[in-house]
């Protein structure tokens, strides 16, 4: 496996980052977390977020990541971690958090339909226009009976999970998982297939199966508690990684012509944004799903904005066209 990053890729994501940077520090007493309150914070956007279409539906390239507002931390092995985070995030605090990100351009939320979605709904109650990309996975008689649900209540996309795909997979199962697509495609919704493992992918493209994107983990091994010699699975058992090998998805996904959105970019808050998003971005990805807190969006989202202007240039090169 390899690890490092070529130079030319290391100095376009170093150069981006640079480029971001100001944009990070641009609140007085900010160490580029947004934990302290600026402009961006009372939601004087100057612009909206840059947009990507999967099928007939257009997207903001940064979406709002579920985890963190249903209380499943990635947080190793720290276990008071969950409970803290459901604490903060009470009904009021998730609503709060969903009229921030749409004030500052995120226009899209994609959370897992069994969770308590109450939050989103009353959202959309009072007015709110957040999109909603439903996380399913195989449940009921035919196995389908989550994306019923997801569809129902106003899902406006819809994809299998990458640890549901990745059990297909490895019980030689994986037909199910295009007969999945197939059945939200009939649901007349875009229809996406999650991965960790770049197996579920490599499979899905060699059956020539047609899902509208792809939910796909990227990261580097740039922080701490990262895969360390003798991990070789897809998903770090000790909740360390979720990406094994960032150079050969960035390598495969540079020939898949299907809108990509990337998650896990800040390997679960181990790896910082200014980092994260060039390098997401000049990879390949059309979309970066992050989940933050409320105190964060105002700077990630500037921070997007800066890095989608340069990486959106007509004369910028990336590893993989834009397909979304």
């Amino acid at each position: 496996m390899t690890q490092k990053l070529s130079r030319r890729a290391f100095m376009q994501s170093a150069v981006l980052a640079t480029v971001a940077a100001p944009w990070l520090t641009a609140a007085a007493g900010t160490d580029g977390s947004g934990s302290q309150g600026s402009d961006a914070s009372k939601g004087n956007v100057e612009e909206r977020l840059p947009q990507g279409r999967i099928g007939s539906c257009s997207f903001s390239r940064l979406m709002l990541g579920g985890n963190l507002l249903s209380g499943h931390a990635h947080a190793r092995d720290l276990a008071y971690v969950r409970d803290l985070m459901r604490a903060y995030h009470t009904e009021a605090k998730i609503r709060q958090t969903l009229e921030l990100a749409e004030s500052h351009g995120i226009d899209t939320l994609n959370s897992w339909v069994m969770d308590d979605n109450r939050p989103l709904f009353d959202h959309w109650r009072n007015g709110g226009r957040m999109k909603w990309i439903a996380q399913v996975r195989f449940g009921g008689a035919d196995g389908f009976d989550q994306v019923r649900r997801a569809v129902a209540e106003g899902a406006t996309a819809v994809h299998v999970t990458g640890d549901a795909a990745e059990q297909m997979l490895y019980r030689e199962q994986f037909d199910r998982v295009g007969e999945m697509v197939e059945f939200i495609r009939a649901q007349r919704c875009p229809a996406g297939i999650g991965a960790h493992d770049l197996k579920v992918v490599m499979e899905s493209e060699r059956r020539g199966f047609q899902p509208d994107f792809y939910v796909k983990t990227l990261h580097t091994h740039d922080y701490f508690s990262a895969p360390r010699g003798g991990e070789t699975e897809a998903v770090g058992r000790a909740d360390n990684y979720w990406c094994l090998d960032p150079e050969a998805v960035v390598k495969f996904m540079a020939g898949v012509r299907k809108p990509w959105i990337a998650f896990k970019i800040l390997a679960a808050g181990a790896i910082h944004p200014r980092n994260a998003f060039p390098y997401a971005f000049q990879s390949g990805a059309d979309f970066i799903l992050v989940g933050m807190f409320d105190w964060q969006i105002p700077e990630n989202a500037a921070l997007a904005r800066r890095v989608l202007r340069t990486v959106l240039a007509p004369n910028h090169k990336r590893t993989r066209p834009w397909c979304a």
